[in-house]
């Protein structure tokens, strides 16, 4: 918080500049592109289905480009759960289901293949506003916007309950550098207003 003339406490904002998506077929080539996806943010993946439907994970990492990686390698490593085209998760990744998937794995491997083509990432680097230390509260609180506005969010937790002192209280999305498509689908998940736990 700063206080204003008048001793009254003011509310510090930030703002999550958001860039991407990244995923397969859309990560850059540009050496300082990819070196910026080695930093610490804030990330929403997601996947789209049939019908529109939207499937969000938010998260956080210091190292981005890995935990992205991460993401993909669990899902062909048939580590995690898999949806069909509708979305509708058909296999649990649980260690029983992946056994059994290793006896049909050509068909298990399409589905994995198909469900990590889906995925596209959005991210928001730390800069000299938004720190590292603020990571767990940016996701908490993206996670709790997404899960405000749509039902579909693989890691729902709750934001944490009281703002500490020494962090911004509110938090501004920015979307102007993403494209149409881009913007279009992060209003859908995070809306235009600002997040704040106030």
């Amino acid at each position: 918080h700063s206080a204003d003339a008048d001793g009254e406490d003011q509310a510090m904002s930030v703002a999550l500049t958001w860039e991407g998506p990244v995923g397969p077929g859309h990560f850059p080539r540009d050496p300082l592109v990819f070196d910026r996806l080695c930093e610490a943010g804030v990330y929403l993946r997601i996947k789209a289905y049939d019908g529109g439907r939207l499937v969000a994970y938010a998260g956080q990492s210091v190292a981005l480009l890995a935990r992205f990686d991460q993401h993909l390698s669990a899902m062909l490593a048939l580590a995690t759960p898999l949806r069909d085209a509708g979305g509708a998760v058909v296999y649990s990744g649980d260690a029983g289901e992946r056994l059994g998937a290793y006896e049909a794995l050509p068909e298990y491997a399409a589905l994995a293949a198909a469900d990590a083509g889906r995925v596209r990432v959005f991210y928001a680097l730390c800069d000299e506003y938004f720190h590292t230390e603020h990571l767990n509260l940016a996701e908490g609180l993206l996670q709790r916007r997404i899960a405000e506005r749509m039902a579909d969010v693989e890691n729902a937790a709750a934001a944490p309950g009281r703002m500490p002192d020494d962090v911004p209280d509110i938090w501004e999305n920015d979307f102007s550098g993403l494209d149409a498509d881009g913007r279009e689908t992060l209003t859908r998940l995070l809306d235009d207003a600002p997040m704040t736990l106030r």
